[in-house]
């Protein structure tokens, strides 16, 4: 890399300091985390990964659970994420820079790509939640395989030797990534994207179709290891989340309304359900399928539709693990590589016809300010803010009410939405303004970590029961009784006790 993109790498890591410096103080627990952070100290067995085909996953976070041992610890975990996405940066730049350097017009777009990067809700989440800490392992590992992959099919004589030796390694990188998180290796298909709207690129139909080969070779290999090993595995069945459902029209018809949606939300987050976005998505397609035809022109139309084709591909093929099972579930940490595409989709579009040197600088400036305010308010106020006063609140209430005669925690979950209301913030999906204390897997490990936190013994937490109930008439209705030896936690009211 030259001076410049140097100066420019050191702007981005300095974008993520910005963004995430409450990150090395924020004292708060999230869903799985506190499912982990009991569970690989204290019960026998315990793995959360394993049968949904993370192996790897299982065996780093198991390594580094076992390194902590309060919730405060978890500040290191995310902090691992930080740091090595900080490392794995230059090299997103480097590679998205060597596909189109050759273009005058997209000098910036290498820092904008890395730009919006780390600014969307994708990353955020990979950063802020120690749970996808391994993302920036598997994700830079499948762009590194596509960078790789495509290096052998740049040149007009196409070299098998080169290409199955790139084959080889693109193996070697997408396999361990996705024994890591699968959906991390539609990363791999980022360089071929940036190949495919360099317009200088000739062969693309010939590069593609051999990306292509490489990137389903790498599924089936995973897929027949992943089926294979738990033939190895004692009494781990594998998940049943994880089955092959294929229904090509209802799975295109989620993807249309929901993944492609809300990418094209970009760095903002609105309401799930937003009329208003649905509306600007809605418009933005339309613009981008009449901007295509225009750029085009008149008698091209049937290659403006296979643009328009090829692009979709890319889409649903970045989005394709989530295809390929029978939930419908489009959260943020899925979308990592859908949204990078869209964002080079849109971004691609508007440097080709803008072409005002002013109103490229400003509207460069707009997007800096936008992307940047919006990741540092989305993770500063929409998640980490309202979970570090729910975590404290839990302990504090733990702290003053829970003594030794305690046999028993009953514990009334809150409204999915009680954060989102209490501190005046959008909830999205399960990873932005929702209680901790919401989820039905967390009150019991939760529970007994803050009477281990408490106590300093384990044992002794070990032995609580906890039951729960989704809501203080669920609670009444039951006719359980809170006595001396029961501590009744009533999170809604804990939440709504907090001061923002």
């Amino acid at each position: 890399m030259q001076r410049k993109d140097l100066y420019l790498v050191g702007i981005l890591w300095l974008v993520l300091f910005f963004i995430f410096l409450p990150l090395f103080y924020s004292n708060y627990i999230f869903m799985d985390e506190a499912f982990q952070l009991w569970g690989y100290r204290a019960i026998s067995g315990f793995y959360m990964f394993i049968d949904e085909g993370r192996y790897l996953t299982e065996e780093l976070q198991r390594w580094l659970f076992n390194m902590i041992d309060t919730i405060h610890g978890v500040i290191y975990m995310r902090l691992f994420s930080f740091f090595g996405w900080m490392l794995c940066l230059p090299l997103w730049y480097a590679i998205i820079k060597k596909e189109v350097a050759n273009v005058p017009k997209f000098k910036y777009l290498p820092f904008f790509t890395c730009l919006y990067l780390i600014t969307n809700p994708s990353f955020l989440v990979a950063v802020q939640w120690a749970t996808c800490l391994q993302f920036f392992i598997s994700d830079t590992a499948s762009v590194l395989a596509g960078a790789i992959v495509i290096n052998s099919l740049r040149s007009d004589d196409f070299k098998p030797r080169k290409f199955l030796w790139a084959v080889a390694a693109a193996l070697l990188l997408g396999v361990p990534g996705l024994f890591l998180y699968q959906g991390s290796w539609a990363c791999f298909l980022i360089p071929f994207f940036l190949y495919f709207i360099n317009p200088l690129n000739l062969n693309k139909n010939k590069v593609l179709l051999r990306g292509a080969i490489v990137f389903f070779a790498v599924y089936t290999a995973y897929f027949i290891i992943y089926k294979l090993s738990f033939y190895f595995l004692d009494n781990i069945p594998e998940d049943p989340r994880n089955k092959l459902y294929i229904n090509p029209f209802i799975k295109l018809a989620f993807f249309l309304a929901r993944p492609l949606e809300r990418s094209f939300r970009f760095t903002l987050l609105t309401e799930e359900r937003s009329i208003i976005s649905l509306v600007y998505y809605a418009l933005a397609l339309l613009s981008l399928a009449a901007l295509t035809f225009k750029r085009f022109g008149k008698g091209k139309q049937k290659q403006a539709i296979i643009h328009l084709a090829i692009i979709m591909c890319f889409g649903l093929l970045s989005y394709l693990p989530g295809l390929l099972i029978e939930e419908n579930y489009a959260s943020n940490r899925t979308q990592f590589a859908l949204n990078l595409i869209v964002f080079l989709v849109c971004f691609e579009m508007a440097l080709y016809y803008i072409t005002n040197k002013l109103v490229l600088q400003a509207g460069g400036a707009a997007i800096i300010l936008f992307f940047v305010f919006c990741a540092r308010f989305n993770f500063q106020q929409g998640f980490a803010r309202p979970l570090v006063a729910e975590t404290a609140a839990l302990k504090n209430y733990f702290r003053e009410h829970y003594n030794k005669n305690i046999q028993t925690v009953h514990w009334i979950r809150p409204p999915e939405d009680e954060l989102a209301r209490k501190f005046h913030v959008n909830f999205s999906m399960d990873e932005f303004g929702v209680p901790n204390s919401f989820f039905v897997w967390v009150p019991d490990p939760l529970s007994r970590q803050l009477v281990y936190e408490l106590t300093g013994d384990r044992q002794a937490a070990y032995k609580i029961g906890v039951k729960q109930w989704a809501s203080k008439e669920d609670y009444l209705h039951s006719g359980e009784k809170a006595d001396s030896t029961v501590l009744l936690v009533d999170n809604k009211e804990i939440i709504d006790s907090i001061k923002p």
